[in-house]
């Protein structure tokens, strides 16, 4: 298990000692309960055998108003549960979404869409639940001892036989769960297979219709399903009968120990009333072991998620505090000195050099685009190079604390993205100021285009919006421009616009040259006439034209 379950025990503490405290305390108050009302009970059978009637009519109001409480407090039990439950599951949510963003984009590669979203959604819903269960997990051992002590007082026979039994059926469960386990992890593949094989399915709708291929593209999504079904059945059918076995063996020890109750009550050891005692504390033993079962099944299921999880975590950079810089005060010239970036024995970049002018246009052409993306990769910290060095205003990137560090730089890519939010949420959420929004747009020609959608700026970017390519382009290059970064990057997007948006939008950067380093993507001869600098970005090295 990559996450110590010592360390997760205590991190889950740390994160929620209220919450923690007031599970405990309920969940003591109805076991306890659990275990009182079968005594009264056999109390009044003692006392009706005895035809004290009015001590047994006395003994059922206690066991009315003690039931009473049991059912408040299975109230209160619940809603601890689900506090509990989701201070942890937000805890991991969040951690899990922090280190994707400190995840370079080669680790992330190793993840698929479908096993990503397992991890932070499936596995912390399983992690979150065992530390949650957990609680009630402790109180039922302590309800074990409890039990056992009681069969103790009782007859030395029952005591000895109730925990042997116990501790064989947990050792035949502990060596039965080596090949759950085994199958759990089996499925847990299969899902993440499945979910990408469905996930290719739908983003490849457009190609399976026009080359007419669904019989051949769903023979694969099937057989994945397949897969998953049978690596699910095999794991559900082992966990089943395993606990049905375990359960049977149980019951029978129950009734042979009841049995046993019978001769002693007939040679007058206890009372009639004990027999109910007895068979009410087997069963508690029944589901106490059937929940031990459980925990084995769910801590290796633990085990599994917390692997999964910590891929995404351990891959995660370090975050140590370093510079603080103020944007407006650093310089924005660019260095990149002998970079070895890629694959060792087939790089992107081969000793690639670099200098960029602060406060210029800067134009990276060529036809090598992995080479140039890889730049845009390195200055943004979504990657790391093998060998070299990167200065930003003659400071190191790796020294500069990143939360200033994406304030001095921002970029604009090919591939646009948004959030499923309206267009002015969209703006709004980078730069608070409204008026300077609209601004923005007014200047490049995107306002124009905004207020023709039916609702204007309160329209909802999704997928399904009905709005060109185009405009949304201009969107992205609007949020750029918003954020007012000391340096902007800028892929091969601006010569995707027609002839007067791209105007309009060349004419802004500019203006906004005179403070500003700016930084494009672009073999258009239109655009490099705007530059100040041109680099030919060919064959993993950079040579100035």
């Amino acid at each position: 298990m990559k996450g110590n379950f010592r360390n997760e025990l205590k991190t889950v503490l740390k994160v929620a000692p209220l919450e923690y405290f007031l599970k405990f305390f309920t969940s003591i108050v109805i076991r306890g309960i659990l275990l009182v009302i079968p005594i009264l009970f056999s109390y009044v059978i003692d006392c009706v055998t005895d035809k004290k009637f009015d001590e047994a009519i006395l003994f059922i109001v206690v066991s009315i108003a003690i039931t009473l409480v049991y059912r408040m407090f299975e109230g209160f039990n619940q809603m601890a549960y689900y506090k509990l439950y989701n201070r942890l599951f937000s805890y991991y949510n969040k951690l899990a979404l922090t280190k994707t963003v400190d995840n370079s984009l080669f680790s992330l590669s190793r993840f698929t869409s479908s096993s990503y979203s397992n991890i932070v959604i499936a596995d912390v819903d399983i992690i979150s639940g065992f530390f949650t269960a957990g609680v009630i997990r402790v109180v039922q051992i302590i309800e074990f001892i409890v039990i056992y002590t009681y069969f103790l007082s009782l007859d030395f026979y029952i005591f000895v036989s109730a925990v042997a039994i116990s501790l064989v059926m947990l050792f035949i469960a502990i060596r039965s769960g080596n090949k759950v386990q085994v199958l759990n992890e089996k499925r847990k593949t299969s899902l993440d297979e499945m979910g990408s094989s469905a996930f290719d399915f739908f983003v490849s709708i457009k190609e399976i219709k026009s080359y007419h291929i669904f019989n051949e593209v769903s023979k694969l999504t099937n057989k994945s399903v397949d897969k998953y079904l049978k690596d699910n059945r095999n794991y559900n059918v082992k966990f089943n009968f395993d606990n049905h076995m375990f359960l049977y063996v149980f019951e029978a020890f129950r009734l042979l120990t009841v049995l046993y109750g019978i001769i002693l009550v007939k040679e007058g050891h206890f009372a009639v009333g004990t027999l109910l005692i007895i068979y009410n504390y087997y069963q508690k033993i029944i589901d106490n072991f059937n929940t031990i079962l459980t925990i084995n099944v769910e801590y290796r299921n633990l085990a599994v998620s917390l692997n999964r999880f910590y891929k995404l975590v351990e891959y995660s950079k370090n975050n140590k505090k370093g510079l603080i810089v103020d944007k407006n005060h650093i310089k924005g010239n660019i260095e990149l000195k002998n970079i070895l970036y890629g694959f060792r024995d087939n790089p992107t970049l081969n000793k690639a050099s670099v200098n960029i002018p602060e406060n210029s246009i800067t134009i990276l052409s060529g036809r090598d685009e992995a080479a140039q993306n890889g730049i845009f990769d390195l200055l943004l910290k979504l990657n790391r190079q093998h060998e070299g060095t990167i200065k930003i205003g003659d400071i190191d990137i790796d020294e500069i604390d990143d939360s200033s560090y994406y304030n001095i730089i921002s970029s604009v890519r090919r591939q646009t993205a948004f959030f499923d939010v309206s267009i002015k949420d969209n703006f709004t959420m980078i730069n608070g100021d409204f008026n300077r929004v609209q601004f923005i747009c007014r200047e490049i020609g995107l306002e124009e285009k905004i207020l023709k959608l039916p609702k204007g700026y309160d329209t909802v970017l999704t997928d399904n919006t009905p709005i060109s390519q185009s405009t949304k382009k201009l969107i992205v290059i609007a949020r750029l421009l918003l954020k007012e970064s000391r340096i902007l990057l800028i892929d091969d997007i601006i010569n995707a616009l027609d002839e007067e948006h791209e105007t309009k939008v060349l004419n802004v950067l500019e203006k906004m040259k005179n403070d500003h380093t700016i930084v494009i993507i672009s073999n258009s001869k239109d655009i490099q006439k705007r530059a100040d600098k041109i680099f030919d970005v060919s064959d993993k090295v950079i040579k100035s034209m």
